[in-house]
């Protein structure tokens, strides 16, 4: 019998009754793990817990410094490194299901099925929401027809359906800079969570900066959305594509790079231009920036919306900031992560980060420029290889987020009193202005 499988009152995939039962509890196993659920019957008629079974399982300069970007040549990568990305979709428009507000009429848009009662999209909550009782929801949601998903949408749970009665056409989401959504948007559905795992959209600016040579998707390092237009990353990701002219793709709005089930699809953007900081130099990574200006304008959605850009001279040295991005989880031997992982580090001051810094192979004279900003020092927790060019968000005191800095480099990664050390894009505002053609208050609406 199959079935979905709940893990409490959230969906994690779809399963098959093994038989038999287990007190107050049941049993589901993905891949070698099994995982006891404890809890009242799953959603679809079972009244008594059962067993099922998963149907899927489910660095000299240069040779001191570590550079934060995917190394193609790296002996110590593991499982072919970090991407197992779909192909380009371009600006997203093969996948991207019509928002609230603009579907035509009788047009329908992706859901999970739970969201969809009578054929129309449930905004009321009937069904679904959790009152402060003990008992699990009543309503049952019939199967026929939902296992395997709806063809016409990307997720195993989605199905297409109607817009809420009495939508209007004009209804439309504002977005601004900075906002993160705290608790993801569905992420969970069919995601058991992890350890150090964002949720899906929880940092809608971060960005993948992709290769496409013969229809081969290649990633190349990270990336951090400031507007409809443009992507900063760093320069010592993309000088050489720029040179060789290379083709490039922006990613936004990934978030599980090994599958296409999330609420919302990513969309890719052609790169059209590579604008690489004049001063910046390979060996030390000094003004290690570039922006990549996208065949746009990028359309913002609940999952892909730009960070805001720090105001001049904005410090964040004392605060706890955090890291994104889909980096290995240790230096060598370490590997690369398909969800999208985050550590919050303490931004410290340059003059500290210099003396941390002297103590490893960089030596007693390393000096920083003042163009970097560091972060990080508690083993374990840092960015690393695959992570460059992705965003060091800080919480400023309007409840948005700002950019404070780039992943750059470091030595090894996640070492005891170590810090990452990062762009710091404050010192670059007036060339950042200077290369888009906008002022920095465009950047900030």
């Amino acid at each position: 019998m199959r079935s979905f499988c709940w893990y409490g009152y959230s969906l994690i995939g779809i399963c098959t009754a093994i038989g038999g039962t287990s007190g107050q509890g049941f049993t589901f196993r993905e891949a070698q793990n099994p995982v006891i659920v404890i809890g009242h019957y799953p959603y679809g008629g079972f009244s008594q817990p059962q067993y099922f079974q998963s149907e899927a399982s489910v660095s000299s300069r240069s040779a001191t410094i570590d550079q934060r970007r995917d190394d193609p040549n790296d002996p110590y990568k593991t499982g072919g490194g970090l991407p197992q990305l779909g192909p380009i979709v371009n600006g997203g428009l093969q996948r991207d299901p019509p928002a609230p507000g603009d579907a035509a009429p009788g047009q329908c848009i992706c859901v999970p099925f739970y969201q969809c009662t009578e054929g129309h999209i449930n905004e009321d909550g009937s069904g679904i929401l959790d009152s402060r009782t003990k008992s699990p929801p009543q309503t049952e949601i019939p199967l026929d027809g939902l296992l395997g998903g709806d063809a016409n949408c990307p997720g195993i749970d989605q199905v297409c359906c109607k817009e809420p009665r009495g939508a209007h056409q004009t209804d439309h989401i504002s977005f601004s800079c900075g906002i993160r959504n705290d608790n993801g948007i569905n992420s969970r559905i069919l995601q058991k969570h992890s350890v150090g795992e964002a949720e899906f959209g929880e940092w809608p600016w971060q960005a993948a900066v992709l290769k496409n040579e013969n229809d081969q998707v290649r990633f190349e390092c990270g990336g951090t959305l400031v507007s409809d237009r443009h992507v900063l990353t760093v320069a010592h990701c993309v000088y050489k594509a720029r040179e060789m002219g290379s083709p490039l793709v922006v990613r936004l709005g990934e978030w599980d790079t090994k599958s296409e089930v999330e609420f919302y699809p990513h969309a890719d953007y052609l790169v059209k231009d590579i604008i690489i900081h004049p001063n910046f130099r390979n060996a030390s990574l000094w003004n290690d920036l570039a922006i990549l200006e996208v065949d746009g304008p990028v359309k913002f959605q609940p999952h892909i919306q730009p960070i805001c850009l720090p105001n001049p001279g904005e410090s964040y040295e004392g605060h706890e900031c955090v890291v994104t991005g889909w980096g290995k989880n240790a230096y060598r031997t370490g590997s690369y992560s398909n969800i999208m992982k985050e550590v919050k580090v303490p931004v410290i001051e340059n003059v500290n980060c210099q003396e941390k810094l002297r103590r490893t192979r960089l030596g007693p004279y390393f000096k920083l420029n003042e163009g970097f900003i560091c972060a990080g020092s508690k083993e374990g927790e840092d960015s690393c290889k695959g992570d460059g060019g992705g965003p060091l968000s800080c919480y400023r005191h309007d409840g948005r987020y700002a950019l404070a800095g780039l992943v750059s480099w470091g030595i090894d990664c996640g070492s005891k009193d170590v810090p990452g050390v990062y762009v710091r894009i404050s010192k670059y505002l007036e060339w950042i202005a200077h290369s888009t053609g906008k002022p920095i208050s465009s950047f900030n609406p």
